[in-house]
């Protein structure tokens, strides 16, 4: 559940920047759990009071408030000028731009879609991550070979911004992500074999 909770947090930063302020991050991750739980094959199908599929729809109604409000502010940072600092930001400044030809999206529709957003990016991304921190634990010379590539790309200091450039000379961690995705896919029954290597010599 930390995993999961830490990966909501990023998904609302990424998609909302800080136009989501830090309690509606709580509320939103202390109620989207019960969507989850809506899900689950054997369930009471009626939306009564008390039911998960009520408490789902509760769940629902409060992450769209807080999307709506996020779209609200950034519309209004983008017109006195502001820089885009997320993916809602990007959204509104194409919008803005004389040369757009599409049509006007209202708060509620922008919502709708960082809703859809926020749906996918959760449980199987969650569980990614689990593997994903179970494999290095499991492979402590793989994850000494990630730590030597994070110092060597990151020259020692760990609060310096992520870019794409950065990114991109982590050769290393992408190959980590890619195999543990390979042997633990969140989002399939199929079992695969695993080839993390034995041992450091490998």
């Amino acid at each position: 559940m930390d995993v999961r909770y830490c990966n909501m947090e990023t998904s609302l930063r990424v998609f909302c920047g800080n136009h989501i302020p830090e309690d509606a991050v709580k509320d939103i991750n202390a109620k989207y759990w019960a969507i989850t739980q809506s899900l689950e094959l054997v369930n009471f199908p009626f939306a009564f009071p008390g039911t998960k599929v009520w408490k789902a729809i509760q769940g629902r109604k409060a992450a769209m408030k807080w999307l709506e409000h996020a779209a609200n502010r950034s519309k209004a940072a983008m017109a006195k000028g502001a820089e885009p600092e997320c993916m809602l930001d990007q959204w509104v400044h194409m919008i803005r731009d004389p040369a757009y030809k599409g049509r006007e999206f209202s708060d509620l529709e922008m919502a709708m879609v960082l809703f859809s957003f926020l749906f996918a990016s959760q449980d199987a991304m969650s569980s990614g991550l689990v593997f994903g921190f179970q494999h290095l634990v499991d492979h402590p010379e793989v994850l000494a070979k990630v730590r030597a590539e994070q110092e060597r790309v990151r020259q020692g200091n760990y609060d310096k911004p992520l870019t794409y450039e950065m990114m991109e000379e982590m050769v290393y961690l992408h190959a980590v992500v890619k195999e543990s995705l390979r042997v633990r896919p969140p989002v399939t029954l199929v079992r695969n074999h695993s080839h993390f290597p034995r041992s450091a010599s490998d």
